[in-house]
């Protein structure tokens, strides 16, 4: 589909549709529930705690007028008391609200972080622009909906129905007008919904094709740089920006024009309301068997007519974030379920003695391939170094991610073996070094101890040792709470590997599986790091994919991998 299509492309809404959507949004309101619940309850007290302010203060104007000084003074006191009940419900509920959407987006997040991330066997096919846009942005817009509209559905029945029956109690054909107005307002609220339904769609796919322009851009800096390109991707990214500008833009014209729909209804409620109180109290109109219409009640059912209406705002304004809450769990949904199931079970024991490793007639085929990209069988004795050769895209680090237990084998069977047992790959239990070193805004300390974070420094001082690290700490200013820029600014590339390598030590897993660990350095920096290994992984297994000379002459055997075959896989023997 192309990025036209996408835009005027649309799904005909059906019943069965809707139905999903409502199921899907349902369910993500369970973390806050709770919460929502006690909000709503807590917006009804307020309800009830505002009549019987405005109930207060129509009496006080009655005790003015017949000047009662009594009234009056109780009447101010109730107003008081009443006015600081109804804040602290309001402030209350909407505490609890706020609450219920943190627990909401905690938990999409944690489903989309165990969608995203490679757990036992699955890697996910969503892109890091999608990624990135769902754990930011989609996981607030659902949270905020039902921050908004969750507490309303408990809250905005009753307190409706409280101001009509007080309305009523006052001065009955009061309540009549509202409820005759009241029935244009849902199908107001409706057509809200479906101008809203379209123009969100067309915002979330602006949205989308806006966040992967700018992280491609922020990516391929260098390269549009050095092309001459920069000024091209410069229209690009300004056109991307304005056709999201457009379909916002168009959101808040329906939303302004179904808000503007639904304040004439109130409006005129509100004004026939007020003309006939005006007209009674000066004696102009009388409805027969209605009860006399004093200051105090006239005053009354004028302050609670705008009441009536505030529930209805609320959820017509509920329904335009209803449709940006629809396509983000949507979304979200989609996320969840396109990345494969788990495969093999993380739990497990982590090896603590020398590790081997078999593969048995593995073979993997990434979806839609019509072949195989790996055939392997190979048995790498514990406590050796391997070396995996192999042109760019062959298969090498497929091949580690398939020991790593990070995909699963189309066929065959991947095993780690140790003196005691034979079982499938754990999560957790190797260390891993790629060409690619994360490095945190952090202290060095902070990034070495990341994936072990209760070492003590003992622990750190002797990673610091074997990753032959000792003489750089020393030669920062602060040693190890020297704190590295964004992206490891302040260290060399060669000593951000060695940083990595640390790291992997920290954990204290037999086995290392390395993904071009020298690459990028030069050959200084490179023979350093391979001594820096050598020390850190004595008496561990490691495989490495490679295309280094010198890391391949390191190893004790070295391995090649040609047209997804990996050969010369003779078992190996310990150093």
């Amino acid at each position: 589909m192309t990025t036209n299509d996408m835009y005027e492309s649309s799904e005909p809404d059906t019943a069965g549709k809707q139905q999903d959507d409502d199921a899907r949004l349902t369910a993500c309101a369970a973390p806050g529930r709770h919460w929502f619940g006690l909000s709503g309850t807590l917006q009804t007290l307020e309800t009830l705690f505002t009549i019987t302010r405005w109930g207060a203060l129509a009496w006080t104007a009655q005790g003015v007028m017949d000047r009662a000084a009594t009234h009056e003074t109780w009447g101010l006191v109730a107003f008081a008391v009443t006015s600081a009940l109804a804040v602290g419900a309001g402030w209350t509920a909407g505490t609890l609200a706020e609450q219920g959407a943190r627990a909401v987006a905690t938990g999409l997040r944690q489903q989309l972080t165990g969608a995203l991330l490679p757990t036992a066997g699955r890697i996910s096919r969503t892109g890091p622009a999608e990624a990135a846009w769902a754990m930011v942005d989609l996981a607030d817009d659902v949270a905020d909906y039902h921050a908004q509209a969750a507490p309303l559905r408990r809250s905005a029945p009753l307190s409706m129905l409280a101001v009509l029956a007080v309305t009523a109690a006052v001065h009955w054909p009061a309540a009549i007008v509202l409820v005759l107005t009241t029935a244009l307002l849902p199908l107001n609220m409706r057509l809200a919904g479906l101008f809203a339904q379209h123009g969100a769609d067309r915002q979330a796919a602006a949205t989308r094709h806006l966040n992967a322009v700018v992280l491609d851009s922020f990516r391929g800096m260098r390269t549009l740089r050095e092309l001459g390109a920069v000024g091209r991707r410069r229209h690009t990214l300004t056109t991307a920006a304005e056709r999201l500008n457009k379909a916002t833009m168009s959101v808040l014209r329906r939303a302004f024009l179904s808000g503007m729909i639904m304040d004439v209804v109130i409006t005129f409620s509100i004004a026939v309301n007020a003309t006939y109180i005006g007209l009674s109290l000066l004696g102009y109109v009388h409805v027969p068997h209605a009860p006399r219409l004093a200051l105090s009640t006239g005053l009354l059912v004028l302050l609670l007519c705008p009441m009536y209406f505030a529930p209805m705002r609320a959820r017509s304004s509920a329904f335009h974030l209803r449709e940006r809450a629809v396509i983000a769990a949507g979304a979200i949904h989609d996320i969840v379920r396109d990345t494969p199931a788990e495969a093999t079970p993380a739990a497990g024991p982590h090896p603590t003695g020398p590790v081997g490793v078999s593969l048995t007639a593995v073979r993997f085929r990434h979806g839609g391939a019509d072949h195989d990209t790996i055939h392997a069988d190979a048995d790498f004795a514990p406590g050796t170094w391997t070396a995996i050769t192999g042109a760019s895209g062959s298969g090498k680090s497929t091949l580690l991610s398939l020991i790593a237990g990070l995909r699963r084998p189309s066929a065959g069977t991947v095993r780690w073996r140790t003196s005691s047992v034979r079982q499938a790959p754990v999560l957790g239990g190797f260390s891993w070094v790629g060409q690619q070193t994360v490095l945190l805004d952090a202290t060095v300390r902070d990034n070495i101890r990341l994936g072990c974070p209760d070492a003590t420094e003992q622990q750190i001082r002797r990673a610091v040792d074997a990753a032959g690290l000792s003489a750089v700490i020393e030669g920062l200013t602060e040693g190890l709470d020297t704190r590295l820029g964004e992206g490891g600014r302040g260290v060399s590339t060669g000593e951000a590997r060695r940083i990595a390598i640390a790291r992997a030590f920290l954990r204290g897993a037999r086995l290392w599986l390395l993904d071009e660990p020298t690459a990028h350095l030069d050959a200084d920096s490179e023979r350093e790091v391979v001594e820096a290994l050598r020390r850190a992984t004595d008496g561990c297994t490691v495989i490495i994919a490679t295309h280094s000379f010198p890391l391949a002459a390191a190893a004790d055997t070295v391995l090649a991998i040609d047209d997804g075959l990996l050969h010369d896989a003779s078992p190996v023997k310990a150093r």
